[in-house]
Formats: C-alpha cells, sequence, structure tokens
C-alpha cells in the first residue's frame, strides 16, 4: 500500500479533492449547502458520498496527525463554531473529541451533533480483538477507529443519512441515494475481502498502534500490539512479540504514519522479516480497507514461503 506521500503535497492533494466536490475548507459558509464539520478524514468520505453537492465538509485532524493527542487551536474552533452539523466518532472515544464539542456547543448551541457510533459494538480494551490486554476497560479504553470495518461503515452511513435529512428534509431523498449507493460499494469491497481471507480464519498479524480490531473481528483475525497500554514498549514486551511472531511464523510488522516505526523495525530485524506501514486514517476508507487486506494476505503467504515480502 502507497503511503509515502509528502506532507505538503498530500495536503494538496486534499483541498484538490476537496474543490472538486463542490468545497475547500476556506470557502465562506454562506451558501445553501450544509456545512459539516467530521473528525478524521475517513468520515469525510463518508459524509461526501451521502451528501454529494449538498453539503460542504471540515475535517479537524489534518493529514498525518495523530487523534489521540490533537489539540485544535482557537481558531479552528472558531471555524468549526460555524457549521450546521458535526458528525462526531462517537462520546467517550476520543477525549479531545469530547472537549471540543463542548467549546462549541458554547459557541454554538444550534449545532446538530450526530453520533456516527450509535448502533456500533464497540471494542473494549478488555476484548479479545483489541490487542492490547494493558488497555485500560473504561470507556476512553474503547477502540475510535469504528470505521475500519464494513459491517460498521454500513451503520455510521445510516447514522450521517438521518443526520442530514433531519437537517435538510427537503433534500431527503437525495440523502437516501447516495446512502444506497454509498452501501453497494461499501458490499462489493466487503466480498472483496472475504474472498482474500477465505482460507486465513484465526490468523495473527503484528502491528504496532492497535488501530485494526474492528477489522480484525470483522474477518476473524488478530491483531497484537507492539504498543504496550498506550506506550512505547519495554525490552521484556518486544521480546515476547518476537517469541510470538516466531511462533506463529510471522514475517512482517505494520506499523502507521502516525507512529514511529523504531520498535517495529527491532522485532522486524529479529525475525528477518520487514516493515508494512498501514494508515487507519487514510481519506478513501474502502480503498484503504481493501489495500489493507491485500498487504496482509500477501504477508500470510509470504510467510507461509519463509520469506519477507
Amino acid at each position: 500500500m502507497a503511503v509515502g506521500i509528502p506532507g505538503a503535497l498530500f495536503c494538496m492533494l486534499f483541498l484538490v479533492g476537496a474543490c472538486a466536490m463542490g468545497c475547500i475548507h476556506q470557502e465562506p459558509h454562506n451558501d445553501s449547502r450544509l456545512n459539516v464539520a467530521v473528525t478524521v478524514l475517513p468520515q469525510a468520505e463518508i459524509a461526501r458520498e451521502i451528501g454529494g453537492e449538498r453539503v460542504c465538509v471540515t475535517v479537524v485532524v489534518p493529514p498525518g496527525v495523530e487523534p489521540h493527542t490533537y489539540e485544535p487551536a482557537t481558531s479552528q474552533l472558531l471555524e468549526l463554531s460555524r457549521s450546521d452539523m458535526y458528525l462526531r466518532i462517537g462520546p467517550g472515544l476520543l477525549p479531545f473529541e469530547d472537549n471540543l464539542l463542548e467549546r462549541v456547543r458554547e459557541l454554538n448551541p444550534k449545532i446538530q451533533i450526530v453520533d456516527t457510533s450509535a448502533g456500533v459494538l464497540l471494542i473494549h480494551g478488555d476484548d479479545p480483538w483489541a490487542g492490547d490486554d494493558s488497555v485500560d476497560p473504561d470507556h476512553h479504553g474503547t477502540d475510535p477507529h469504528i470505521w475500519l470495518a464494513p459491517s460498521n461503515l454500513r451503520i455510521m452511513a445510516a447514522n450521517i443519512e438521518a443526520g442530514l435529512s433531519m437537517a435538510d428534509p427537503s433534500h431527503r431523498e437525495e440523502y437516501a441515494r447516495g446512502k444506497d449507493s454509498y452501501l453497494a460499494k461499501v458490499n462489493t469491497t466487503d466480498a472483496a475481502i472475504k474472498a482474500m481471507f477465505s482460507e486465513m480464519e484465526g490468523r495473527s498479524f503484528i502491528v504496532y498502534h492497535p488501530a485494526w480490531g474492528y477489522f480484525a473481528r470483522e474477518y476473524n483475525l488478530e491483531q497484537v500490539a507492539v504498543e504496550d497500554g498506550g506506550t512505547e514498549p519495554g525490552i521484556r514486551h518486544l521480546t515476547t512479540l518476537v517469541e510470538f511472531a516466531r511462533e506463529k511464523g510471522l514475517m512482517v510488522v505494520f506499523a502507521d504514519p502516525q507512529h514511529s516505526t523504531r520498535e517495529s523495525g527491532v522485532i522486524a530485524e529479529e525475525i528477518n522479516g520487514a516493515v508494512v506501514l498501514l494508515d487507519p486514517l487514510a481519506p478513501d476508507v474502502l480503498e484503504n480497507i481493501r489495500d489493507v487486506a491485500a498487504e496482509i494476505a500477501r504477508s500470510y503467504r509470504s510467510a507461509s514461503r519463509g520469506v519477507a515480502p
């Protein structure tokens, strides 16, 4: 999966893509479209697929930035307060999102806030798909990466369509058509991934940051995290992972652009394997999870031959 686009170029490409959809971040909030704010890039794709030209989407967390530690500037807060709607990932899933929305509500009490996670079966820190046994299993230990599984995307799409239709009932039918069109793409992607993993159920894969719990649950896989309770791993944890990888015959450690690859590289070197980047925040959700599935499946095929991909 290609993830090596320089930050400045990616930003420029993102703005061009947004412009092609009829909206960029700096556009004045004064036309007939709904001004919709979202927390991360993957949500923006879903909103645009359903809302089409009826929505102008603003993304809070910039490309390449870690959402767990993001702190919006005051100027961004003021811009967000001018939105008609905020599509939140979900209450308690990202503490910064909770704090942000409290401040936005103070500035704009009329803003419509849609919980895109409503109805999603959430993964908590003590669930088998969490990938990190030491995560505190309270609500703030819940996996926020809900967009990385087709079953969740179907629920998110329904929540977004309902929110848009409530805010703009005169275009309800357009939003319904947008949702149906998007769900057809979700179903096609889901079928393709199931075919890739048809003989690989129950297999494990090692990731630096445990962002892929919903994906793993969807396709009966197991993610194992390099991060130790949300912090950098110590020698003991790294040693355990090296032993685990050798036992399972794994030759790939999956990292992401938002975190250091140093520890992943240490493990890969010890197992004569490789580090492969997967981005949980890539803007094209369906293309991304399809590419991720292909990379994981390829890692299993490589391991069966005893060579790194």
